[in-house]
């Protein structure tokens, strides 16, 4: 549908970066393991940049004040994000302490602490790394068949979720 805007070129370029993200999904564990922690790391710095008004009197008051501000002090918006945030945190942790169960990955209260004292964007990226390592290690065969749009929509929503960050961060 969107190919008669596309030139040649732009379409080769699009199809080798779609193959190489797949094969980066697909086949290469420590690849990934990097993937995860870049978005972490990505996560961690474009949260972080809101949060120094915060921190005058401690970590304890710092998550007292900005729950208020995130859900009391809020628009609809902010409170509906804040909220859907929650609940998926709630399940993702949930996942969490199942699949270290499952696995045997240890220290997982210490990422929960992390999901709730620092950032659950910046938790869950370093859980899935730290899981594809230990996959790794232990050589479970971790390969995954994805279609060309998976790839496509993934890409497209990293590129939306990253310049949203950073776009918030200029702001």
């Amino acid at each position: 549908m969107m190919a008669f805007l596309l030139t040649p070129l732009m379409e080769r370029r699009i199809s080798t970066t779609l193959h190489l993200f797949k094969d980066l999904l697909m086949h290469n564990n420590s690849a990934l393991f990097y993937l995860y922690l870049c978005i972490g790391l990505c996560a961690l710095v474009l949260t972080w940049v809101h949060i120094p008004s915060y921190m005058g009197g401690g970590i304890l008051d710092a998550n007292i004040q900005f729950w208020k501000d995130a859900l009391v002090n809020a628009n609809p918006a902010s409170t509906f994000l804040a909220v859907d945030i929650l609940f998926l945190a709630l399940a993702v942790e949930i996942w969490m302490v199942l699949e270290s169960r499952r696995l045997g990955i240890r220290y997982v209260w210490g990422y929960i602490a992390i999901a709730t004292f620092i950032g659950i964007s910046f938790a869950v990226p370093v859980f899935l790394a730290m899981r594809e390592k230990h996959l790794s290690a232990e050589r479970r065969n971790t390969e995954v068949t994805l279609k060309a749009y998976d790839i496509a929509i993934l890409v497209l929503l990293g590129v939306v979720t990253l310049g949203t960050g950073v776009w918030l961060y200029l702001k």
